[in-house]
């Protein structure tokens, strides 16, 4: 796990965006660049971008288990499928690498960790000069105002575990385990390929003065379509998987008198 910090600049009124990006299985056929691409047009200089894993799809033909030919986006005749992936990625979004809190890696990429040594998020953080957030963290965004210190938001990250569910309600309880057991404000996941989130009150205390503090849960979605019109059917067809919605969700961030406000767009 890594525990990091993020001072972020803003002025009192001002809205701060988190844009997570979850699942994007660049080099897979069903990956939607165009969806992609689009989010990543919004993204401004109050918006920051935090990647949770499986950016690439780094199934290699090696892996008999996985590899399927007609899914490969890769050119013809070549060996080089990672690296192609890592490349590909980089010129996606070098336009926007100062907005880019981290990457973590999902289990897509880790495959290639453990089979290959060598890790693609790591070179891909590496060519981005952004921090590398392994497979979960811990972060803390620090606003400062005129390099004040003022409000914080605690972060936590996770690519995601288990199977994916047939059922709207299955992974938002699978996930809520988790929540309860860390003293975070949002909560980042994956790997599941939905696009849902949920709060969960809780209250505090600011000095004497009561508050409301709720935990934000985001699954937070992919750019892998479900289905495609094809005679090769993809890994989620075969498994009975429902449609999904592809994109990212967009969580506004506005620092107020007591804390801050939360909300969860997409």
């Amino acid at each position: 796990m890594i525990v990091s910090e993020t001072r972020i600049p803003y002025k009192f009124g001002q809205e701060i965006k988190i844009l997570p990006i979850f699942d994007i299985h660049l080099g897979n056929v069903s990956c939607d660049k165009l969806a992609l691409k689009k989010d990543l047009a919004t993204v401004d200089k109050n918006t920051y971008i935090i990647g949770g894993g499986d950016w690439l799809d780094s199934i290699i033909v090696a892996d008999r288990k996985r590899y399927r030919k007609s899914a490969d986006d890769s050119a013809p005749h070549e060996d080089d499928i990672v690296d192609q992936q890592i490349e590909e990625m980089y010129d996606l979004v070098k336009d926007y690498k100062k907005q880019i809190i981290g990457l973590s890696t999902g289990n897509h990429e880790d495959t290639i960790t453990v089979r290959c040594n060598t890790n693609p998020i790591k070179r891909l953080c590496k060519m981005l000069d952004t921090p590398f957030l392994s497979y979960s963290s811990l972060l803390k965004l620090s606003f400062s105002e005129n390099n004040a210190r003022g409000r914080t938001v605690i972060v936590r990250t996770h690519h995601g575990w288990g199977g994916g569910s047939r059922t709207m309600g299955a992974d938002l309880t699978k996930y809520s385990r988790d929540v309860g057991c860390w003293e975070a404000d949002i909560f980042l996941y994956g790997h599941v390929h939905k696009k849902q989130n949920d709060r969960v009150p809780r209250l505090g205390l600011s000095g004497l003065q009561l508050i409301s503090r709720p935990k934000i849960m985001v699954i937070c979605g992919t750019y892998l379509k479900t289905f495609t019109k094809s005679d090769s059917p993809s890994y989620s067809e075969k498994e009975g998987y429902p449609p999904t919605e592809i994109g990212a969700s967009l969580i506004t961030i506005k620092p107020n008198n007591k804390w801050v406000d939360i909300k969860v767009a997409g």
